[in-house]
């Protein structure tokens, strides 16, 4: 039997998914299949016979069943549109990112999608504030500040009493932080808990990665928050500290006047 191109293979793969489909538990017999599949014994003929020609299925002790070759292309075409619907789901959030956006489709795959929803979009936050609250390890960077998160994120991030918080951020968002909360930037930047480092960030979206067990994404719109973007797959997991080390090895520590942590600095 000669083998079948690759066009063709997948051809096959799609207009025959369903027949495959209900071979991948148990082998069946042709009537177990007309059952199943609830098609005539004429149409199960010709769909049986283009499966056997593109080596998928054969006929084994009075049964058909899925060659080697169709136990793969069945797990692979299964991934690839687990694959598509994961893209499909983060469609509504993604869009609001730049087409040469560094987010990889590893981060993407097996998403949790949270869509801001109107009138209050912002409350899609409250994501964020779960996620970070219950870790005990923070990292982040981000490219800007929500002012109105900055108390509440410090709060959750910072609950239990061993916990590590870092953050990296452009010196400018610092600045207006501190113009705006003053208090607030004064009790975080002595806590000897929190590290705030500052750098360019040249990316759209915030990222925190909580305990080495979970990763997300913050994405903006216009006029606030598009969405968040959650996900604790060790592909997911792999790409966000991978970008984050890189990012965050080009900035320097935020020094403050004041401060028992850090020497010299800002006034």
């Amino acid at each position: 039997m000669s083998s079948p191109n690759t066009l063709d293979l997948a051809d096959v793969l799609l207009k025959r998914h369903a027949c495959i489909s209900i071979l991948r538990k148990q082998p069946q017999t042709k009537p177990e299949m007309v059952e199943s599949l609830d098609t005539p014994r004429s149409t199960l003929d010709d769909i049986v016979r283009e499966l056997e020609h593109a080596d998928l299925v054969e006929y084994h002790n009075g049964k058909w069943q899925l060659t080697l070759l169709g136990q793969y292309t069945l797990k692979h075409h299964t991934r690839y549109k687990e694959g598509l619907e994961s893209l499909t789901n983060v469609t509504p959030v993604i869009k609001e990112l730049p087409r040469d956006t560094p987010v990889e489709r590893r981060f993407l795959r097996d998403t949790e999608v949270h869509v801001a929803t109107t009138p209050v979009p912002d409350e899609v936050m409250q994501v964020f504030l779960n996620a970070v609250e219950s870790a005990n390890d923070v990292r982040g960077m981000t490219p800007l500040a929500m002012a109105g998160y900055a108390e509440p994120f410090y709060s959750a991030a910072t609950t239990g009493s061993n916990t590590q918080l870092e953050v990296v951020l452009p010196l400018e968002t610092f600045e207006r932080l501190q113009t705006l909360h003053p208090d607030l930037t004064e009790k975080v930047m002595v806590d000897n808990n929190v590290i705030l480092y500052h750098g360019d960030i040249p990316v759209t979206f915030s990222l925190w990665i909580a305990d080495d067990d979970h990763t997300g994404l913050i994405v903006y719109a216009d006029q606030g928050v598009q969405g968040i973007l959650k996900n604790d797959t060790d592909e997911a997991l792999d790409w966000a500290t991978e970008l984050y080390k890189r990012i965050q090895k080009s900035t320097e520590p935020i020094f403050y006047r004041g401060s028992t942590k850090y020497n010299t600095g800002l006034s």
